[in-house]
């Protein structure tokens, strides 16, 4: 069940972007660094509203919440993008500019989609499958 949930509707809409421009600002690593944590934020404030029993780690949570993404929408690159989340600290401590560059618009692609996908999916209460009549 998809619960439609007007605080986190106006976070993907008004704050969320604002925040994801904010974190595009400064060098590779603080870019995937910041981008992993709004990831990891944007995932965690949609326990609810997604149906999944959050509670504990956030980067597990975000984990499981990204499953019940990838499940509703069969968007299954999410879960690459996720992996980068998940190393993202190993990964700001030691990649070279050039693949830090490439990490950073990963991540920034992953947290759009997941904006884009989780708001319309608690607008319309259905899964993206659903709302864009794709099969399973």
């Amino acid at each position: 069940m998809i619960g439609r949930d007007e605080a986190l509707i106006k976070y993907l809409k008004d704050e969320l972007p604002g925040r994801v421009s904010e974190s595009l600002g400064g060098d590779g690593a603080s870019i995937i660094n910041g981008l992993s944590k709004l990831c990891i934020e944007v995932l965690n404030r949609s326990c609810g509203a997604l149906g999944v029993d959050c509670g504990g780690d956030e980067l597990v949570n975000a984990w499981r919440v990204m499953e019940r993404v990838v499940e509703l929408s069969g968007e299954f690159v999410l879960a690459r993008y996720m992996a980068i989340v998940a190393s993202s600290g190993f990964i700001a401590s030691v990649a070279g500019p050039v693949i830090a560059e490439m990490l950073g618009r990963d991540l920034l692609t992953c947290v759009e989609k997941v904006r884009v996908m989780i708001l319309r999916m608690v607008e319309e209460g259905r899964p993206w499958r659903e709302v864009y009549g794709l099969g399973d």
